[in-house]
């Protein structure tokens, strides 16, 4: 009777070990930041889903393509002018792009 508690046991701590890795694992994509940021910048490189923009004040930033539709960035070449809409990832280092709009120069 005593194996039959331990084995109940150790299935409850694995189930429970289990489930608080599959929240672990889904809160990098939950911190997100829900405010919208959009900035203007001139294309430096795109490769795969990856876009860096650099801004009229020399600032570089990375921003992730994962969820911009594809027609909206597959034709940008180096120094276009583009808007970029998107919200900071998790831990401020890029921008999750939802958005990018090419403008026309003058």
């Amino acid at each position: 009777m005593r194996q039959r508690n331990i084995r109940g046991s150790l299935a409850l701590a694995s189930l429970m070990a289990f489930g608080l890795l599959l929240i672990t694992l889904s809160l990098p994509a939950a911190v997100a930041s829900e405010t919208l940021v959009q900035f203007e910048g001139r294309v430096l490189w795109i490769a795969g889903t990856t876009l860096m923009v650099a801004t009229d004040d020399s600032q570089s930033i990375s921003v992730d393509l994962t969820h911009v539709p594809q027609d909206e960035y597959q034709r940008l070449e180096r120094d276009d002018l583009v808007v970029v809409t998107g919200s900071l990832a998790y831990g401020g280092n890029r921008i999750l792009g939802t958005s990018i709009e090419t403008v026309e120069s003058p």
